[in-house]
Parts: structure tokens; C-alpha cells; sequence
């Protein structure tokens, strides 16, 4: 009996597109694109600043802990849009985030014996944040986790985002300059567009749960607006940040991550599976420091 393409696949195995596909969804869905992603924000932190990048110890720790991070929030979580793909993934491979928390617990534990002391500050405030926003530890009926208050929600997603990525990385400075405060408004200006396209695909589902986040209250309509005017901001910010330090390489940088996002942003809009907004969205942060490094090359 002659063998079809597809009993020889059961023979051998998947086949290299099946585990390209299976690497993938650990890749996205297992929270390790977005870690690379906070590790190279970081690094454009330190280029906007014009300041040494920080040791490899350090990476090691931002990474790993918002690998941990991100595990631990879909492990626990028990409602979604139940056309997640993200959220089936993760129902049934509950066994992936339990190693890849073990993975970023190691790596915490190893870094986190190099850093300096008032790293910890920022890192113990970020911590205390990311534990009121996936855990139900506040005392309030209905409310129990910082991601229940629908405006909160983004505000807190937008903070810690900064938080990690631009004061983490500088906080060794010896005093707050107006460029750190530059490249701090304008992260958050970012993130904010970037968590506010993520609000707007979870509308439906934050609806449900009677979670009045921003697309919930004015409308999804309002609401790309607002992205617009978030992005419009950032490239002003970024206008005032270059004309302190004079590197306008980096500025023509910025503008284009700008006009990047708002085109990601559109095409997302009819295209509303986990792997657009991951790879793509979430996407829009690594290209941003991707091009910020390439434009400090020359």
C-alpha cells in the first residue's frame, strides 16, 4: 500500500512546518517576544540618554521577569475571549508557562544577585504593581485586581511599561535630567497607544465582565482617535527631546516607529487574531528600538 503525504507525516513527525508553527505559538504566546521586547527598550533607554548600557545581568532580569510575569497571569487566568487562540493555548498547555515561570525564576534569582541597590526600588515598585494587577488582593466587591478598574487598566499597564524600561535602566543617574523626563513622557505616550489597540480588541470581553475601560465608555471609534492623538504627542515629545540632544537621526527614528505603529494599528483593526496583535503590536516596540539602535550606528 503506497504511503500519502499525509500518513508520512504521522510516520515522521509533525514536519518542520508543524514545529515552526508549534515554536511560534511558544514564542508569542509564551510571553518570550514581549520579554525580548522589554529588554530592548531598555536598551534604547540608555541610547536616547546617551548614558552606557547596563551589564548583561541586568538584561537577564528584565527579561526573566517579564517572562515570569506574563506566565503567571495566563496561567492563572480563567476568562477570555473564547475565540483566543492565546487563551486555548494556554488552557492546554499549562505545563509550557509552569517551566518558562521556572525558567524566569532562575534567571531572577542569578541576576538579581548583581544588581545594584537602587535597582531594587524600582524593581519592588514595579513587583508590588504587577501583584495588584493580576491578583484579586484588593479589599473591594467585584474589584479585586488593579485590571478590574477599567481606566486604571491602562494607566498601570502604560506606568509599569515606563517604569521598567526608562527608569529601571537609568536609575543609577545621579540626578533626574530633562532628558530622562523627555524619553519618560514619551515611552508612556507609546505604551499607552500601544495598551489602548489592546483595550479596543478586548472590548467585547471586558464588557461582559462590566470592566469600563476606554473603548467600553466612548466607543471604539473615540478610542482610535485617541491613538492618533497619543501618537501625534510622542512625535512631539520626541521633537523636543532631539532638539536638546541634537541627534536628529534618532528623531527621524521616532517618527518613523510613529507612522509604523499608526499603520499596525489600522491593519489590526479588521484583523483581530492573537498573533497580529502580538507579532505585530506588540512588535511595534522592537522595531522601535531597532531603529533607534540602527540610527545611532552612524
Amino acid at each position: 500500500m503506497a504511503l500519502t503525504p499525509n500518513s508520512r507525516r504521522n510516520i515522521h513527525g509533525p514536519g518542520i512546518l508543524g514545529v515552526l508553527r508549534k515554536t511560534a505559538r511558544i514564542f508569542f504566546y509564551g510571553s518570550v517576544f514581549i520579554s525580548l521586547c522589554a529588554v530592548g527598550l531598555c536598551m534604547e533607554t540608555s541610547m536616547l540618554l546617551g548614558t552606557p548600557g547596563n551589564s548583561f545581568a541586568f538584561y537577564l532580569v528584565v527579561f526573566c521577569a517579564t517572562l515570569g510575569q506574563y506566565n503567571i497571569h495566563y496561567f492563572i487566568k480563567r476568562k477570555a475571549n473564547p475565540d483566543s487562540g492565546r487563551f486555548l493555548w494556554s488552557v492546554t498547555h499549562r505545563r509550557i508557562h509552569l517551566a518558562l515561570n521556572g525558567i524566569g525564576a532562575l534567571g531572577l534569582i542569578l541576576g538579581l544577585t548583581r544588581l545594584q541597590l537602587s535597582h531594587f526600588l524600582v524593581l519592588g515598585i514595579g513587583a508590588a504593581i504587577t501583584l495588584l494587577y493580576s491578583f484579586p488582593l484588593l479589599p473591594f466587591p467585584g474589584k479585586r485586581r488593579l485590571k478590574d478598574f477599567g481606566l486604571l487598566k491602562i494607566a498601570v499597564l502604560s506606568y509599569v511599561w515606563t517604569l521598567i524600561t526608562v527608569w529601571f535602566p537609568a536609575v543609577a543617574l545621579p540626578r533626574i535630567t530633562p532628558s530622562f523626563m523627555l524619553v519618560f513622557a514619551d515611552r508612556f505616550l507609546f505604551m499607552f497607544a500601544l495598551c489602548l489597540a489592546f483595550d479596543i480588541r478586548d472590548k467585547p470581553t471586558d464588557a461582559r465582565e462590566g470592566i469600563h475601560t476606554l473603548p467600553v465608555m466612548l466607543g471604539v471609534k473615540a478610542c482610535y482617535q485617541i491613538i492618533r492623538l497619543a501618537l501625534v504627542l510622542f512625535v512631539a515629545v520626541a521633537i523636543l527631546q532631539f532638539t536638546v540632544t541634537g541627534r536628529f537621526l534618532e528623531l527621524n527614528a521616532m517618527i518613523l516607529s510613529a507612522l509604523t505603529t499608526y499603520f499596525m494599528v489600522e491593519y489590526s483593526r479588521t484583523r483581530t487574531s492573537d498573533l497580529v496583535y502580538l507579532a505585530g503590536i506588540d512588535g511595534m516596540m522592537m522595531l522601535q528600538a531597532l531603529l533607534v539602535g540602527l540610527a545611532g550606528i552612524h
